[in-house]
């Protein structure tokens, strides 16, 4: 599986900060020679059995890098898992690069990285060679995130436990404003804005207090502790094995207090193994103030033989209260986590269903609120109708969308990332390369211009006979679907993410369920386009719905309805025949319909209102049975 290619970023900040904090003989480590590309092993994470290392390639030279191989061995270790390169042999290793990160161009850089055995020893860090490095020695950096620390589980006290002898990073502190929060923090609620969602404790009280905060309207207190371990916690879902995460989170403790130490652990579900605590790892350690906010930060890298559980902030006095605000995680973000279990779980409490639209002959309409509460654009936010020109962008249309969407407090759903229609000429005319960094260049400028997009569909319309993206599949091979998903995650780690197709009620049913089902956590949901229901009955809409949900297991959303009819009362019954399903079944997030203005429409006939405003007898019934009681 490849790992995005954001992790360069991530180590360059891993480097950085490692400088800062653990002195010149780190900075001394990392090498580079002068017109030559530096090769840099770095060692991620590593615990009793393992570890997670990156090979960097930095480009000094003068001229771009095309295509790289690089190689390196071990006393002891070997490798068990790999990601973001072409692996071979079995140590010593090669790595070349894949499609997709051949190009280095100059003071520019790219991270592979693996998974590890120690094998009895401790981490190795080789000399990595191989024409990429300009033949000669490549130095290694220490590990950046501490190794795991034997501490004790949630249930008893800490104290009982010998303490870790590993160093530990520790953390800046507020009078060290350089922090500056990821572009792809994915935490959802860190700010305790909205209410208590996805903090709670080991022990003790939380509630949400207005007393203090370090910004925004609120924080997180915990009072009533009786032990070390007792403290809060904060869930962001199951992480993703290997990849690596920028964890920080503010703290101040309760008035009057004397400073105390406090700090940022990462936990593991426990494993099978009692005697052992292996599924903490502390993260960062700081002294905590009353009268400033201090910052805990540091890395984590997510593995072991049990999903991640939560972050725990703790403090070594049993008795002390403290104050937590801002909590940020930035890195490669789960494709099911605590934020997308909120949006998208259907264990979920059931929020209300939405009931949107999409713009009118490219425009929103004055009227859009009085009848939905989603909006879609119809073609303004494809990638053929945003960048018709290469690397020029007409983002105009879709920025009034998100403009009136904000204004009235209603989500947006981008429609679509990739699609095999619709999609600008020119890419058509690229090599698999370029096409490759030009999908990922249109996901990542779009979720920088649109962060607060609710739902995208990513993926549209690649049953097979349908309208698949055949440029995907050159620029990403036979696992295009999955890799479009990845980066939709990376740029848009907010967002609820869609695998988008054509009357898969009606028509290629099984064929999407392949489909869907393949794409395994990759995708949140599912859209089910419903453009030419009309005849079925309501039983035949509702047996298969079941059969995507029981199959597939991700929630729904019926993303393109209408009934084409010029006969009010025809409209009218397939309406009432097919709408109650949709709003009833629980798996059914929302309803989007596709078009409401009679004659500006994409289906003749399909029009709930006349240009005027006056409804036809199937809006009419909407308004009565459900728009105007939601």
């Amino acid at each position: 599986m490849l790992k995005p290619k954001s992790s360069h970023t991530i180590l360059a900040q891993v480097l950085k900060r490692t400088c800062g904090l653990v002195g010149v003989s780190a900075a001394l480590a990392v090498s580079s020679q002068s017109a030559l590309a530096a090769c840099t092993y770095n060692v991620e994470s590593e615990w009793s059995n393992g570890f997670v290392a990156n090979i960097t390639i930095k480009n000094d030279t003068g001229a771009p890098i095309n295509n790289w191989s690089v190689n390196w061995g071990y006393s002891n270790n070997r490798i068990s898992g790999t990601w973001n390169a072409n692996f071979s042999g079995s140590n010593p290793y090669t790595a070349s690069n894949v499609s997709w990160n051949g190009n280095i161009p100059v003071g520019q850089s790219v991270t592979f990285g693996f998974q590890g055995n120690k094998n009895g020893a401790t981490a190795e860090r080789p000399t990595v060679s191989g024409a990429a490095c300009g033949g000669g020695v490549a130095s290694s950096v220490a590990a950046s995130s501490a190794p795991r620390s034997s501490v004790a589980p949630s249930s008893v006290p800490r104290s009982s436990v010998a303490p870790s002898s590993q160093p530990v990073v520790s953390s800046r502190s507020s009078s060290s404003s350089g922090y500056t929060v990821p572009a792809n923090n994915f935490a959802q609620n860190g700010g305790v804005e909205n209410g208590l969602t996805n903090w709670s404790t080991t022990a003790g009280t939380v509630a949400r207090s207005t007393a203090d905060k370090r910004s925004g309207s609120a924080s997180a207190l915990i009072t009533g502790r009786t032990g070390s371990w007792n403290g809060l916690t904060f869930a962001t879902g199951s992480l993703v094995s290997g990849s690596q995460y920028d964890v920080a989170v503010w703290v101040k403790l309760a008035p009057g207090t004397p400073d105390s130490v406090v700090q940022l652990t990462a936990k593991r579900q426990e494993d099978s193994d009692t005697s052992t605590y292996n599924e903490y790892t502390q993260v960062a350690t700081a002294t905590a103030s009353s009268t400033e906010w201090r910052l805990l930060q540091g890395y984590y890298t997510q593995s072991g033989s049990t999903a991640f559980q939560h972050f725990i902030i703790e403090a070594t006095d049993a008795t002390i209260s403290y104050y937590a605000d801002d909590f940020s995680i930035g890195g490669q973000a789960p494709a099911s986590s605590s934020s997308s279990s909120s949006r998208a779980s259907s264990s979920a409490p059931a929020a209300k269903k939405f009931i949107g639209n999409i713009t009118t002959s490219g425009a929103v309409r004055s009227d859009f609120t009085r009848y939905w509460n989603q909006i879609t654009p119809e073609n303004e936010g494809k990638w053929g109708s945003v960048e018709g020109t290469r690397d020029v962008y007409n983002w105009a249309p879709v920025d009034r969308i998100y403009a009136y969407a904000r204004a009235n407090n209603i989500p947006v759903k981008a429609h679509t990332f990739v699609w095999g229609a619709q999609s600008p000429s020119w890419i058509n005319n690229l090599s698999a390369a370029d096409t490759a960094a030009e999908i990922e260049e249109w996901i990542r400028d779009y979720c920088a211009r649109y962060p607060d997009t609710a739902m995208i569909d990513v993926v549209n319309e690649a049953v097979v006979g349908h309208q698949p993206a055949a440029y995907a599949q050159k620029a990403f091979g036979n696992n295009w679907i999955q890799r479009v998903f990845q980066l939709a995650r990376q740029y848009c780690p907010n967002s609820i993410l869609i695998l988008n197709d054509y009357n898969n009620i009606r028509w290629q049913h099984n064929e999407f369920i392949a489909l869907a089902k393949a794409q395994g956590n990759y995708i949140d949901a599912v859209g089910l386009q419903a453009h030419e229901l009309k005849g079925l009955t309501a039983a035949q809409v509702k047996t298969a719905i079941d059969n995507i949900w029981n199959q597939v297991g991700k929630p729904i959303y019926i993303s393109e309805y209408d009934i084409g009819d010029t006969n009010d009362q025809v409209q009218l019954q397939n309406f009432q025949a097919h709408f109650p399903v949709f709003w009833d079944h629980p798996h059914v997030k929302g309803i989007t319909i596709w078009g409401y203005v009679n004659g500006r429409t994409w289906i003749e006939g399909s029009g709930l209102i006349q240009d005027n405003g006056t409804p036809r007898p199937a809006m009419t019934w909407l308004l009565n049975n459900y728009i105007n009681k939601q």
